[in-house]
């Protein structure tokens, strides 16, 4: 079994208004090692950084890691780690004592997380049968024993894993995410268009509109298309109840060759309710993340990075429905939630880790060495905690929670899995 480190790490508290890069390799703890070449399970003393109720650990990996998933919170979690070369590593994970035993080999691998992958060409190693063809996603499970995903055609593939169930010609973006609700309906984006060049996904096929489907009636609900000057510059629309009101709305990056890239927000047939201010240039991003609490739990915000890629930008954005407007409540620098190049839309989560019944937006640095808090204000925003990572943030970052504890997770391109627990 490979031997796993778990490794004690010293993390800057940031407690003023500004985040400072700074080299954290002088400051490390001491480590105790924590090898048995006998014993299967390897134990560390996890101590408190200085952040208080806070404890860190670091897994060695055999690879390095473009996907991370974990099946929940509490002392015992399981967590599955994609590698690049398509290989999963499983591990359990006791997040009192330290206790990290990998059981790659001793459980049976079914990953059926869904995922945009990096190329079509990566094959994920699971036990779970998979369909024939160079897919650029994984399969999305909607009930128990069925699967959807998109071809590499453009059709909505339904299939039990055996074979087809049904087959709907949807002419979908085959790099896609695919969102399920609480109802059971996915969302996918579709009508593939080369009319905008940027290719930040690593291609210059951008989708045009989108589609919702009943997947209990394998059928689809409605179809929309954005104008005909532009593109949905995303693989990930946001898709949730921003109002409130029971009935859920759709976020998109629309992108053209005038204005650049803009906010817009539809209903579920495709009527726009707002729009945001374009950034007036061509071949400049903006990545809507997500829509939360993080002023107040009446009044939800969107959370985007404008140009991660050159400066990065957050700003926190409320819905102007009388006005129909999109409208930028705060905004500071400097972040990067994406790569030039990649699929990985999800460098970002939202979490309460100081349990103070405040959201907090977690994002990486500029340089993607460190996992920023950054939490609103009167004025607008604060960056309240930093956490150094072992690399270069490679992964997801995955937060999961519960009245007591809240765990952070990220993947680096040191082949290392690093996970953070706070404790209330």
């Amino acid at each position: 079994m490979r031997k796993l480190h778990i490794v004690l790490l010293a993390i800057l508290a940031i407690l003023s208004g500004c985040v400072e890069e700074k080299d954290f390799s002088q400051s490390e703890n001491s480590v105790r090692d924590a090898e048995s070449t006998d014993e299967p399970n390897k134990t560390a003393d996890l101590q408190k950084s200085n952040i208080s109720g806070l404890k860190e650990l670091q897994i060695d990996l055999k690879g390095i890691p473009i996907h991370i998933e974990s099946n929940g919170v509490g002392v015992k979690m399981e967590w599955s780690v994609v590698l690049e070369d398509g290989k999963i590593q499983r591990f359990d994970v006791n997040t009192q004592n330290g206790q990290v035993k990998e059981i790659t080999e001793e459980k049976n691998p079914e990953f059926s997380s869904f995922f945009v992958k990096p190329s079509s060409e990566t094959v994920i190693q699971s036990e779970l049968p998979q369909p024939i063809g160079n897919l650029e996603t994984t399969l999305l499970q909607t009930k128990e024993d069925e699967f959807v995903y998109v071809d590499s055609n453009g059709d909505l593939v339904f299939w039990n894993g055996e074979q087809e169930v049904k087959r709907i010609t949807i002419d979908a973006l085959p790099d896609s995410y695919l969102l399920a609700d609480d109802d059971n309906r996915v969302l996918v984006l579709t009508q593939p268009s080369t009319r905008y060049d940027h290719g930040i996904f690593g291609d210059k096929t951008e989708a045009s509109g989108f589609a919702i489907i009943d997947a209990n009636k394998r059928a689809v609900i409605y179809e929309a298309s954005v104008p005909e000057s532009d593109v949905i510059e995303s693989l990930k629309p946001l898709w949730i109840d921003w109002d409130q009101n029971g009935t859920k709305e759709i976020i998109l990056t629309l992108s053209n060759d005038e204005e650049g890239a803009r906010l817009v927000l539809y209903d579920e047939t495709g009527k726009q309710l707002a729009e945001g201010q374009p950034l007036g240039q061509s071949h400049r991003w903006r990545h809507a993340l997500t829509i939360d609490a993080f002023n107040s739990t009446e009044n939800l915000e969107l959370a985007e990075i404008t140009t991660p890629h050159i400066g990065g930008n957050l700003q926190f954005i409320e819905w102007d429905q009388q006005n129909q407007q999109l409208k930028v409540i705060a905004s500071g620098k400097e972040y990067s939630t994406h790569s030039i190049g990649s699929k990985n839309l999800d460098m970002y989560t939202a979490l309460d880790a100081d349990f103070d019944g405040q959201i907090e937006l977690w994002v990486p640095s500029q340089r993607k060495d460190a996992l920023v808090s950054v939490q609103r204000t009167i004025n607008g925003f604060e960056p309240i905690k930093q956490l150094q990572l072992q690399g270069t943030l490679s992964s997801n970052i995955v937060s999961v929670s519960s009245e007591q504890q809240a765990v952070l997770a990220a993947g680096t391109d040191k082949a290392t899995l690093d996970i953070w627990i706070f404790t209330k």
